[in-house]
């Protein structure tokens, strides 16, 4: 059975390459790093566009991924850390509040417009 680790890579892609070239270099890596792999785009910053990939594989993965990385045109840089359990349990604790926050928020906006539309009923009257 593998030992599989769990690993965060961010990826820097030249902002000159369009966006289907872009995407094309995500999808490769995250094809490599497995199927449980979450890909969050963080936008375009001084370096080029970021990407964040969050994954569970081997310990050999992250080698071949940077081997890859080294000679793929368009990949400006990239990172990897392995994920500590701390680290883990805050991703999971992050998730919560994103969650929790999102759940208020569409509460809220639902308040208001019930809110709204017994106003809209009474000034009808």
């Amino acid at each position: 059975m593998e030992n599989k680790k769990s690993y965060e890579c961010m990826i820097v892609v030249d902002a000159k390459l369009n966006e289907a070239k872009r995407e094309e270099i995500i999808a490769n890596f995250k094809k490599m790093a497995g199927e449980q792999t979450t890909v969050e785009k963080l936008g375009q910053k001084k370096y080029g566009f970021y990407y964040l990939l969050n994954f569970s594989a081997a310990p050999e993965v992250p080698a071949k991924m940077t081997a890859l990385m080294n000679i793929t045109e368009g990949v400006n840089r990239h990172l990897f850390v392995a994920k500590t359990d701390v680290m883990l349990a805050q991703d999971v604790i992050r998730k919560q509040n994103r969650a929790k926050a999102r759940e208020e928020y569409l509460a809220k906006k639902e308040k208001e417009m019930r809110e709204k539309e017994a106003k809209e009923v009474k000034e009808g009257e």
